[in-house]
């Protein structure tokens, strides 16, 4: 029957057309439904006519649904609470009886699909509320406020790409074909670590790291770099609040001392917030251009050549829309409860 009738509805239309209603008469009593036609008129009376249960459902034909509503519901639960991570645990630890196929075709049957875990920081409880307190106190912070926060990290890049995983779209056969495969060397084909700042105005000094770098290599890069940045681009760094995560040497005492001596503010910042910091946006992007190169750099040297000639290359137009994006992500941990967010 095409259009769903409540009960009540099936009785009306039974009971009028016992007395003799026409079925425009019929239609006209039924408030609110206007796609009743006169064939359905027809077979609710058919089925119901000399019936006085109007509840009464034919039995579907078909084999039977080996899970039922509740199952279903029983199921997404345990997904939402962690109770089980995917299917497979849904299946071992709950539905046995069926093939873990079954269980799969449940869930997509209720709306569910089967994603990759997004990779994120890991939260503590502690943290959280850091992360809330924190957000809570830079709400009313216009685009114009963060403009006056210049942002410093460093970063890893490698000859051969990224450590993450590379996807591809390829026919079937062709899986080592050398244009759709991710090619390796023995102890990573080589790497270069870099600092880099950011500003409104467009991006500071760009340092190659060689080693690794401790607290007095990194007060050297603050005084030859950071105040370099400052110079390069005509700013005031008393004017600018300074931004850098809490990896122990950004907060050692040498560290400290020089932001001291040097009058220059610390923008606090909370624990576990790569998702806040918009240089690690430039970070993605600049990785991007370095493999968008052809040729690809096939040596260090060549990957710190590279490296420069893209990080000034960079659009102001980018880096402008990172910091206009800075009052969503701050307002996104708020909401958030300190968690983690789409940025």
């Amino acid at each position: 029957m095409a259009p769903h009738l409540t009960p009540t509805k099936r009785a009306k239309i039974c009971m009028m057309k016992k007395a003799g209603y026409p079925n425009a008469s019929i239609k006209a009593a039924l408030i609110g439904r206007t796609d009743v036609t006169n064939r359905t008129i027809q077979r609710v009376y058919n089925r119901y006519g000399e019936k006085e249960n109007f509840y009464d459902v034919a039995p579907k034909s078909g084999r039977p649904r080996k899970l039922t509503a509740h199952d279903a519901r029983v199921a997404i639960r345990h997904l939402r609470n962690s109770s089980a991570r995917n299917a497979t645990e849904l299946r071992q630890l709950y539905f046995p009886e069926v093939s873990v196929d079954t269980v799969k075709r449940e869930l997509r049957r209720n709306g569910l699909e089967a994603h990759k875990r997004a990779k994120v920081p890991f939260i503590s409880f502690k943290n959280l509320k850091v992360r809330r307190d924190w957000a809570a106190s830079h709400l009313n912070w216009t685009v114009e406020n963060w403009c006056a926060v210049t942002f410093s990290d460093e970063s890893i890049f490698r000859v051969f790409g990224s450590d993450g995983i590379e996807w591809c779209w390829r026919k079937s056969g062709e899986r080592l074909d050398p244009r759709f495969t991710k090619k390796k060397v023995k102890h990573g084909g080589g790497k270069v670590t870099v600092w880099g700042m950011i500003t409104a105005q467009g991006v500071g000094r760009l340092v190659r790291i060689d080693g690794s770098l401790n607290a007095s290599l990194y007060r050297d890069i603050l005084q030859d770099d950071a105040l370099g940045t400052f110079h390069d681009l005509g700013l005031d760094p008393q004017d600018h609040y300074f931004q850098q995560d809490n990896d122990p040497k950004h907060t050692s005492r040498i560290a400290r001392t020089w932001f001291d001596e040097n009058q220059i503010d610390l923008l606090p910042w909370p624990p576990s917030s790569p998702n806040i910091n918009i240089i690690e946006n430039l970070w993605d992007h600049f990785d991007r251009r370095i493999r968008a190169r052809s040729p690809l750099p096939r040596s260090e040297e060549e990957l710190w050549a590279a490296l420069q000639e893209e990080w000034y290359k960079i659009e102001p137009s980018f880096i402008e829309s990172l910091y206009q994006s800075l009052p969503d992500r701050v307002r996104a941990v708020y909401e958030a409860k300190g968690g983690n967010t789409r940025f």
